[in-house]
């Protein structure tokens, strides 16, 4: 094992390695967002009905044309989503949602989902501008914007997985509860960590459908799967074939739960914070040590971190802004909301007549009004989310109870925490699209454009 390490330090961090041997290449490979957008008039709406009928009517996709130029093309489907989603739009990989409701500021009635394939070309930043644009180009105003899931990834470009000896659990630092290695037959594909459990198969990789979870991976051996990313993949990486040289992944998968619990709760702060999420993933949460360590001492913070994960943890993400990852606290008091609702409940036992005396009868009418109650509201069902008031009331308050989630933070087997959080403090310019992007979101467009395309 010593012979291994030695090898790839000098593979990394000699010149001769750094001229000729892995190069690096990071982005976003997965975006889910909602754009909370006040339409004036109803025309985008209006289009889109007369598209998913006529899809509808001939049971497939039909194409719109709801811009000027190209960038407005899009498939419109013969059905939407759940959750009040009247029209789904899609374009290769890029799925849009858009919803016909007016209390728009509860949800966002612009649901997108932007892929793998998109993510890299054209880029979720034009993606996300087109979006922008075709919501104003209707009288849209953008009031705010909102993320459900994100994926960072670095590609290391000339690294053969088999080479980091990564494929058991041994050597994994991680507040993880899930710990997975796969093979192709003999051949050594990836590993999955994840903070809670259940899979799901995505281009022939397994992912965790925790609230944050990492994949290393071979990325060459996933994009054979794939023949659509071929050609994409190899421009990405500046060689002729994707397969010209061996590619490990390294990908986290963060969604809502977690990302509310760093206060990312628009695009504009995701992208402000993308080294700090990036920092704490790959040290606090996961890591790699360069030997086997024992799980059942307090000290795994002084367990030697491999020099391909030291370089992983130093990779830069050009943002400004430090976040800290809070575990989630109820927002109310329990003790207070409980006199509350007894006081409200002997209320109601008055007006029925309850004998004082009878504790069993006091209980019985109380918990009688509080089925009646649910049972009623229950039974109201809005017909545009398609969800009953009981649920709508529900939603509500988790939201302001749990404003940064329930999940709380679930550690691996006598994991350490030391509650320590490091940063990469490296300061540099904003990136100019994100600035565009904060005004883009909160800017009120003076003049109206020709619905007429």
């Amino acid at each position: 094992m010593v012979e291994v390490d030695k090898k790839i330090k000098e593979y990394f961090f000699s010149q001769d390695g750094l001229t000729r041997g892995v190069q690096l290449s990071k982005g976003l490979d997965r975006l889910k967002f909602g754009f909370y957008v006040d339409f004036e008039l109803e025309v985008l709406f209006d289009h889109l009905s007369d598209a998913k009928h006529e899809a509808q009517r001939i049971r497939q996709p039909v194409p719109v044309q709801l811009g000027p130029d190209s960038d407005f093309l899009y498939n419109c489907h013969s059905n939407g989503r759940k959750g009040g989603y009247n029209f789904h739009l899609s374009r290769a990989d890029v799925n849009i949602f858009i919803s016909t409701r007016s209390d728009f500021m509860n949800t966002p009635n612009v649901w997108v989902d932007i892929g793998s394939s998109s993510c890299w070309a054209p880029g979720y930043d034009r993606v996300i501008t087109n979006v922008a644009k075709l919501c104003r180009l209707y009288t849209g105003k953008i009031i705010k914007s909102s993320v459900s899931e994100v994926h960072l990834c670095v590609d290391c470009i000339g690294l053969p997985i088999e080479q980091l000896d990564i494929s058991t659990f041994d050597k994994w630092i991680t507040r993880a509860n899930k710990f997975n290695s796969y093979f192709n037959r003999s051949k050594f594909s990836g590993i999955s960590l994840d903070q809670q459990g259940g899979f799901l198969q995505e281009t022939g990789v397994v992912i965790g459908q925790g609230d944050i979870c990492l994949r290393v991976y071979d990325k060459v051996f996933e994009i054979l799967k794939n023949g659509s990313k071929k050609s994409l993949f190899a421009s990405v990486w500046g060689v002729n074939e994707f397969d010209d040289h061996p590619v490990t992944r390294v990908e986290y998968q963060l969604r809502k739960t977690v990302l509310k619990q760093f206060s990312i709760k628009s695009l504009p702060s995701l992208f402000k914070k993308l080294s700090s999420l990036w920092s704490y993933c790959t040290y606090d949460w996961s890591r790699l040590s360069s030997s086997f360590f024992d799980r059942q001492n307090r000290h795994q913070d002084r367990a030697k971190i491999h020099p391909w994960w030291e370089l992983i943890h130093s990779i830069d993400w050009n943002t400004t802004d430090i976040c800290t990852r809070k575990k989630p606290l109820a927002q109310k008091d329990k003790t207070q909301l409980r006199s509350m609702m007894g006081g409200c409940a002997l209320n109601l036992a008055a007006i029925n007549r309850v004998d004082l005396n009878d504790i069993d009868q006091i209980k019985e009418c109380l918990l009688n009004e509080i089925e009646d109650w649910v049972s009623l509201i229950s039974k109201k069902k809005d017909k545009e989310t398609g969800f009953t008031e009981l649920q709508q009331k529900m939603q509500k308050k988790m939201i302001e109870v749990w404003p940064y989630g329930v999940s709380a933070e679930v550690h691996g087997p006598n994991a350490s925490d030391s509650g320590d959080i490091r940063f990469d403090e490296s300061y540099i310019k904003y990136d100019e699209f994100h600035h565009d992007l904060n005004l883009l979101i909160y800017e009120t467009s003076k003049e109206k454009s020709n619905l007429n395309v």
